[in-house]
């Protein structure tokens, strides 16, 4: 139980690498190609975000008044979404950024920590619905599909009996239901989303097509690893439960991002940072950083079977360390 009553989800051990200081090496290296104090990144990512923002033009509203547009975020209360709310509104100011929660769930963790965020910065506006809940959406959504009479497409919602593609059906329909809305807000404010998803997430293709978190505007940490997202988020001194808290969609009770790909964050880091960075070979990994050979294959796989959602890829922050010559 963290200190703001949340029940902080257990990491799973996973041992993908057969020692612990081989992972750590790679960790260490993913930090030093950065070369540059975490602070100064900051300061950089800032300048892009505030770039960005200032060449979107002001647009006429129903009254014909010219209105400054806003950047979205959408605020799960992890950590990636929170860093980038975060340099938002210090990139442009707290009145520019509408950080919307969009839970998936009644008791969703993301309530509590994506409340303290907005709290912090200033953001918590009462005159705006920051938490839109998506429950309802999504359970209109399953009962549609299950009354169409050709019942090869139904969705079974007794958790017991759901397969792996029913839950992600679920799953990728709330990812989708979740972009929905940020448009439909942003076409009403003069808003552009910045995207939140990290460069481990991008080249496993982990996100739903055309749904969270690959989908949006302008992205912020595209060239940067979770390892990267940690260091930012102790610069900007964030609260340690939200550091702390095992990454997760919150689409059901208990999941995590790890326990869906079956590796740690750093594990999932490393990686990503030696196949499509170091551009190193399978056994040339197993040999030196003495990973195991079917989790590197794994890796290599997911990325071979997510090319459709990398060809999505829009506009990002560059940071210069990063060669996407044939990262598709």
């Amino acid at each position: 139980m963290g200190s703001l009553g949340v029940t902080i989800i257990k990491r799973k051990k996973y041992s993908h690498f057969r020692d612990k200081q081989s992972l750590f090496k790679v960790i260490d290296e993913i930090k030093d190609r950065v070369n540059r104090a975490y602070s100064d990144l900051l300061t950089e990512l800032c300048k892009g975000i505030r770039g960005y923002y200032q060449q979107i033009p002001e647009m006429p509203n129903e009254s014909g008044e010219e209105v400054k547009p806003k950047l979205l975020v959408g605020l799960s209360g992890g950590v990636d979404s929170s860093v980038v709310t975060y340099m938002a509104a210090e990139a442009i100011g707290a009145k520019n950024v509408l950080a919307i929660t969009m839970p998936a769930r009644e008791n969703d963790e993301s309530l509590c920590f994506s409340k303290l965020v907005r709290d912090k910065l200033g953001l918590s506006d009462r005159s705006v619905q920051y938490v839109i809940p998506i429950s309802e959406i999504v359970r209109k959504e399953i009962e549609t599909i299950n009354s169409l009479e050709w019942k090869g497409f139904g969705i079974n919602t007794l958790t017991k009996n759901q397969t792996h593609m029913d839950r992600m059906r679920i799953g990728n329909f709330a990812s989708r239901a979740r972009i929905a809305i940020l448009y439909d807000i942003a076409r009403k404010v003069n808003g552009r989303l910045l995207g939140t998803g990290n460069r481990t997430e991008f080249v496993q293709g982990y996100a739903a097509k055309y749904g969270t978190p690959i989908s949006f505007d302008f992205g912020v940490l595209d060239e940067l690893y979770k390892t990267d997202i940690y260091e930012l988020a102790r610069v900007l001194n964030m609260p340690e439960d939200i550091i702390k808290s095992t990454p997760s969609t919150g689409y059901f009770p208990g999941q995590t991002h790890e326990k869906e790909l079956g590796a740690t964050w750093e594990e999932q880091d490393a990686l990503a940072f030696l196949l499509f960075e170091k551009r190193m070979g399978i056994e040339e990994i197993v040999k030196k950083y003495k990973a195991k050979r079917e989790f590197v294959k794994t890796i290599l796989k997911r990325y071979k079977t997510s090319k459709d959602k990398r060809m999505l890829r829009q506009p990002h922050i560059k940071l210069g360390f990063i060669e996407d010559r044939d990262v598709q």
